[in-house]
């Protein structure tokens, strides 16, 4: 048997009305890949944060090695040989791709000073199993994907025992996840673990050794991979044998009145799209990373400016220069990335929730003085409505697990009377299998019973097949093809590829 990297045994975390950890316990050996798993809220989070040295412990022993140690500070999990990969990749935007490769560690010097093209040669050496980006870039001219990529090669870079990676794939095309576990593979074939954290079950499944199940702050299992299926492992995270993602038999007929409409839109890489979506309708956007599927959105919702072409709305058209354009004539975005383009991370629930829509809650109509109470009776209609779990109201929002802050950021736009078009790009990412059908559920609840017309962009095409009326797919920035219900997750994935007739 393998020797323990890490064992964490009794380990304890209370935030003001919330017990993050109760009793978890972990043992992860060398060489091996050991899936963590559990629903949003399971005190996955908190451990790996404890576990970096950005978060104290109450109780519990740590020991790597078979030593018992003290992490106080980021600094003290690196030396030990403890390397993460965060759900939020720490780069520097301003700072170019080398530097950040480099960051916390020397460059490479002459004479005392930085020796730029042998650090840009390492840098490229570094990153040339995982991504072609030239080092001379700075980190805020890369996509997201492209960003993941260079997060993942500084971790996996340098010598150590144990590398956590926590949902690293969530972002990345199918190509840049089979460098990710071709990595990943190298790691442990030079005896390195890997603690691999993630909501899709079937990488687990394919990756891991040994899988740790958490619920409620506790660990309540941890199992061979020999012993597991996808149901299994379901019923051991939720309670029930289960499929990830179960289809809506039933949705409501959409109605006959056209919320939006897109006719000849370019803009970026766009290319003359046409699209409409009518009000009570889940229209789903297929297409693989760099498609033009947040492009779409970003430009619908006044981000970008299209080059050419129209967008209506109720029939009308509009030209939706800014965010604020888009939010009066009732367009709504969940962004891909929640914590920073849509969070206050350090204001509360209350006002993360009420934020869009402050004019709604003035005490007199002519006067900018918002009412509290009015505040929090809705905010708390809205805990209650989507399941927030969350001590109050008042609770800062970067304490809640990222379900729950995907649910307050989606109910910010449902706390106001005016949103027409829903869009919602990625709203499952990092979310558990049981919050992510809640939210699915609660979206097809959302067009049926109020008619709003919902536009979802999802990575995980099993879940647009369980709840989108149509799907269109867009390819190099172009619609390929348009699918009404019932399809399947391989239909889509095959005009995505452009693989439609030989699968067919």
């Amino acid at each position: 048997m393998s020797e323990l990297v890490l064992e964490v045994v009794g380990l304890c975390k209370q935030f003001p009305g919330v017990r993050a950890l109760d009793d978890a316990w972990l043992r992860v050996r060398a060489g091996e890949v050991h899936g963590l798993v559990g629903e949003n809220g399971a005190g996955k989070s908190t451990l790996i944060k404890i576990l970096a040295g950005a978060q104290r412990r109450d109780a519990g022993t740590i020991k790597v090695d078979g030593h018992e140690v003290v992490l106080a500070h980021e600094h003290d999990a690196d030396r030990l040989g403890l390397h993460f990969i965060h759900q939020d990749v720490a780069l520097v935007p301003r700072l170019s791709v080398t530097e950040n490769v480099f960051l916390g560690q020397p460059m490479p010097s002459r004479m005392g000073f930085v020796a730029k093209k042998r650090a840009h040669d390492q840098a490229r050496a570094i990153l040339a199993d995982f991504t072609d980006v030239d080092p001379r870039r700075t980190v805020a001219s890369l996509s997201v994907a492209e960003r993941w990529m260079v997060g993942i090669a500084r971790a996996c870079s340098g010598e150590a025992r144990l590398v956590v990676m926590d949902e690293p794939t969530v972002a990345l095309a199918d190509a840049e996840v089979e460098r990710v576990f071709a990595a990943i593979d190298r790691l442990t074939a030079r005896g390195i673990a890997v603690l691999f954290v993630s909501h899709r079950l079937g990488e687990v499944l394919r990756v891991s050794h040994r899988v740790t199940v958490m619920k409620d702050g506790r660990t309540v299992g941890m199992h061979d991979i020999s012993d597991l299926d996808r149901g299994r492992l379901v019923g051991h995270i939720i309670g029930r044998e289960a499929g990830e993602v179960e289809p809506i038999e039933e949705l409501a007929e959409p109605h006959d009145d056209v919320a939006l409409a897109v006719r000849g839109l370019s803009s970026g890489p766009l290319h003359d799209v046409d699209l409409e979506v009518r009000s009570g309708e889940i229209l789903g956007i297929g297409g693989l990373v760099g498609s033009g599927r947040t492009s779409l959105l970003l430009t619908l919702f006044g981000h970008h400016r299209p080059s050419s072409g129209v967008i209506e709305i109720g029939g009308r058209p509009v030209h939706l220069r800014s965010p604020a354009d888009a939010i009066r004539h009732g367009l709504a975005l969940l962004p891909e990335e929640r914590r920073s383009q849509g969070l206050l991370p350090s204001r509360s629930v209350r006002e993360n929730v009420v934020l869009t829509h402050l004019r709604d809650f003035r005490r007199v109509s002519r006067i900018p003085s918002p009412s509290r109470t009015a505040e929090t009776n809705r905010t708390v209609q809205e805990i209650d409505r989507l399941r927030i779990a969350t001590p109050g109201p008042e609770q800062r929002i970067m304490t809640l697990s990222g379900g729950n802050q995907q649910k307050a950021l989606l109910s910010r736009w449902l706390v106001g009377r005016a949103t027409k078009v829903l869009m919602l790009d990625e709203p499952t990412k990092g979310v558990d299998v049981g919050a992510k059908a809640e939210i699915l559920r609660f979206v097809a609840t959302l067009a049926a019973d109020e008619g709003v017309a919902v536009i979802l962009v999802s990575s995980d095409l099993e879940e647009v097949a369980a709840v989108a009326h149509r799907v269109v797919v867009l390819r190099e920035g172009r619609v390929v093809a348009e699918l009404h219900r019932p399809f399947t997750e391989g239909e889509v994935l095959a005009h995505c590829y452009d693989h439609a007739e030989e699968t067919a």
